[in-house]
């Protein structure tokens, strides 16, 4: 249901409404909004209308705030029951997994150092093109 007069001027034409200009889907066409309508006025003027309701605005992105009066509220989750016991590990398995645990900190540690000395890099990259002039 959308509008069928805005500001007592009559609809006579509604279809999806197309994102600014710099919005596009990965093979280069527009992106329409299903629940915002753009509507085309009697008078020649346009309007952007909520799919849900009546509700109108001469201003794209005033709708999509207005479509949050439209989501549904999801029902609160049932409580769960308590909490399983843990399982027992044996002295094994837990010397497994903390040797696990350690590996895995030491490459999160490698690739920590690679990262910063990238983006440093990265950096002196920039400022000389700054001095260049090129960026």
């Amino acid at each position: 249901m959308t509008a069928t007069h805005v500001d007592g001027v009559p609809v006579v034409a509604d279809e999806p409404a197309t994102a600014h200009a710099g919005m596009a889907t990965r093979d280069g066409q527009p992106v329409r909004w299903r629940q915002i309508r753009h509507l085309l006025l009697e008078d020649g003027s346009e309007a952007y209308g909520c799919l849900h309701c009546t509700y109108t605005s001469r201003k794209l992105l005033s709708i999509r705030p207005h479509l949050n009066k439209h989501r549904e509220l999801k029902p609160a989750a049932p409580p769960t029951a308590a909490p399983a016991a843990p399982a027992v590990l044996d002295l094994r398995d837990l010397v497994s997994r903390l040797d696990a645990a350690d590996r895995l900190a030491t490459e999160l540690d490698v690739w920590k150092t690679r990262a910063l000395r990238a983006e440093r890099e990265l950096d002196r990259l920039r400022q000389a093109l700054k001095r260049a002039g090129v960026v």
